[in-house]
């Protein structure tokens, strides 16, 4: 390990302990318990249709066990920091648990916080089975809320690296995870005061609606794709050899291999 990468080493992991900590006083207040509550309308639906036999949870916050309603029966958490509680704590950049051993992994707020958030992804994809689900909770920069980090900068969530849920879906594709279905949630002005709040759910109901993806956070569904292996049967009986063809890989391509036939 070079002198550069110890240096770089405990910066990293402060930003982490400070960001727990921070956003569980965050999710405490009017505005972070109506954003809580809301994920948990929407998340917990989805976690009722996965089944398997381990689940995976970890995020910023303790708060709100997303998992309660799952059906499946091995449900844990692991905890990013020391403030948390968890099953163990760890480093989300090298998970403790060995490839594909995980039907689902449910990761709340983590790319949003974390100093490597591709990374992060990477390992979450690792310890998932082919054919495993994962959902991803993140901000939503492009919406009120995120937009808010312009005219205020002292709320926790502010902070974060402001991801696109299209940027995250990019790099679920580069670790053969095929985004599903995207929700989104809390259309409302980001303000603390709960009557402001509770006069604004028609925003809620139009955006809901009219499906804009303007909404303060995204909820990714993504599946781990199975690579198939197809069997070729040969007659070895025969006195003819087989022959390798190749095989067009694009639509395209076929498509001109057959005009020129012609």
């Amino acid at each position: 390990m070079t002198d550069k990468s110890r240096s770089r080493e405990p910066i990293e992991k402060s930003l982490l302990a400070k960001a727990c900590p921070a956003m569980s006083h965050w999710f405490s207040s009017r505005l972070g318990q109506e954003i809580l509550s809301q994920q948990l309308t929407l998340v917990q639906p989805l976690l009722e249709g996965f089944f398997g036999y381990h689940l995976l949870q970890a995020g910023v916050t303790d708060a709100v066990d997303f998992t309660a309603s799952s059906r499946i029966n091995h449900c844990f958490r692991l905890a990013v920091c020391a403030e948390q509680r968890g099953g163990a704590l760890v480093e989300l950049e090298q998970l403790p648990l060995p490839s594909e051993s995980i039907d689902v992994v449910f990761l709340h707020h983590l790319l949003d916080f974390s100093s490597q958030p591709h990374q992060v992804l990477r390992e979450a994809a690792r310890v998932l089975i082919p054919g495993g689900h994962m959902l991803l909770v993140g901000f939503n920069p492009f919406s009120l809320l995120g937009l808010s980090r312009l005219l205020f900068s002292r709320g926790a969530y502010q902070k974060g690296n402001q991801l696109r849920a299209a940027r995250v879906a990019d790099w679920m594709n580069l670790l053969d995870l095929q985004a599903e279905q995207v929700h989104r949630g809390f259309f409302r002005l980001p303000i603390q005061q709960r009557e402001v709040l509770a006069k604004t759910v028609w925003m809620e109901r139009l955006a809901t609606r009219l499906g804009l993806p303007w909404g303060g956070f995204y909820i990714i569904v993504a599946r781990k794709e199975v690579s198939r292996v197809r069997a070729i049967k040969i007659d070895w009986r025969t006195e003819r050899k087989p022959a390798l063809v190749a095989t067009p890989t694009s639509p395209r391509v076929a498509a001109r291999g057959k005009h020129q036939k012609r």
